[in-house]
């Protein structure tokens, strides 16, 4: 789920994607777990003491976002995919020297 934004249903083959609810709640928990690293580390007195707190935030957000998410993910089907078809060139001709590209004069 890393990778994409959803994957085939083994069962029936149906394309589902994550719901929005569930991504929702993974980040706002991810925030409030990095919020809580921050203030936890804030006042840190060793040589790195001005950057602890962030990458400290920084990997809790990551890692309990991710887990959140991974553990109460809620699925739907997913919205069907338009493929748009190549509009023709202009004039039925494609590039040359002499029109610039294609263009219009």
């Amino acid at each position: 789920m890393a990778f994409s934004d959803g994957f085939d249903c083994p069962h029936c083959e149906t394309r589902l994607e994550v719901d929005t609810g569930s991504r929702m709640v993974a980040v706002t928990v991810g925030l409030i777990a990095a919020t809580l690293a921050w203030w936890a580390t804030r006042e840190s007195t060793n040589i790195l003491g001005f950057a602890l707190p962030v990458l400290l935030s920084f990997l809790a957000f990551g890692i309990v976002s991710a887990l959140m998410l991974t553990f109460v993910s809620r699925f739907r089907i997913a919205p069907a995919v338009v493929v748009l078809e190549p509009a023709p060139a202009h004039g039925g001709h494609g590039a040359s020297a002499h029109d610039h590209a294609g263009g219009h004069h």
